[in-house]
């Protein structure tokens, strides 16, 4: 009996995201604007298996969006500062945010002034927290 009660609380939750935002494909900034906010909210919870699968979906929802060009993270970058900029600027951060995910916030203000590079284990936090490519601060 336990079992059915989880399995129909993370439906429940599943259903819940589903509501606030139908995973459908991506045509439009506002559809992507929406999605991202979304993603936002449930990056860095705790969740059941239903939100966690709907957070997938989406995610690849997103990334194809990305993909395709529509939005200013699939372009090419001349230089990963260029890149990193545009991460910040779509998701509405500050270089101390940044720092949190990187681990420092003046290595954020070196690599964006030009004046080091990125660790491994820095890009790799990056690549986890937005799904996107590590070429692109190589």
């Amino acid at each position: 009996m336990r079992k059915k009660i989880k399995h129909k609380a993370e439906a429940d939750t599943y259903m819940d995201l589903i509501r606030r935002f139908p995973l459908k494909t991506i045509k439009d900034d506002a559809d992507h604007e929406q999605a991202v906010e979304v993603v936002g909210d449930l990056m860095g919870r705790k969740l059941d298996d239903g939100a966690s699968e709907y957070l997938d979906t989406l995610i690849l929802l997103v990334n194809k969006y990305e993909d395709e060009q529509h939005t200013p993270m699939g372009m090419d970058f001349k230089t990963p500062q260029q890149a990193l900029r545009a991460i910040m600027e779509a998701n509405a951060m500050t270089q101390a945010d940044m720092g949190r995910i990187v681990g420092s916030e003046s290595a954020v203000s070196m690599f964006l002034n030009g004046n080091r590079g990125l660790s491994k284990t820095q890009i790799k936090a990056l690549v986890e927290r937005f799904r996107i490519d590590a070429s692109l601060f190589l």
